[in-house]
């Protein structure tokens, strides 16, 4: 699969099966606890209308990040996990108008 996202000089080639330079994960919480630990999120790739992946910038740590949170070792902010998780539905929502 592939997808393009824009960008200042004009649209950008995100493969989506490119895991040396991204990460992908389809849980929204998970994606939120990324986010408060400051991973950039590249993308939001819809599937269905109720199935998303979030491409992530890959990073070495990011696969320990994750353990972290599954594991209850992560810590997050409640406040802006809950602010990222809602911008994140947001952000769903407005996909799922145009799918």
């Amino acid at each position: 699969m592939k997808k393009h996202i824009a960008q200042d000089e004009g649209y950008k080639y995100i493969p989506l099966d490119d895991y040396e330079n991204y990460f992908y994960h389809e849980d929204i919480e998970v994606a939120s606890a990324l986010l408060c630990k400051g991973y950039k999120l590249i993308d939001i790739v819809p599937h269905t209308r109720t199935k998303m992946t979030f491409v992530f910038t890959a990073h070495p740590t990011i696969t320990d990040a994750v353990d972290g949170f599954w594991s209850n070792r992560i810590d997050v902010r409640p406040l802006e996990f809950a602010n990222h998780r809602k911008n994140l539905k947001t952000r769903i929502f407005s996909l799922q108008k145009r799918y």
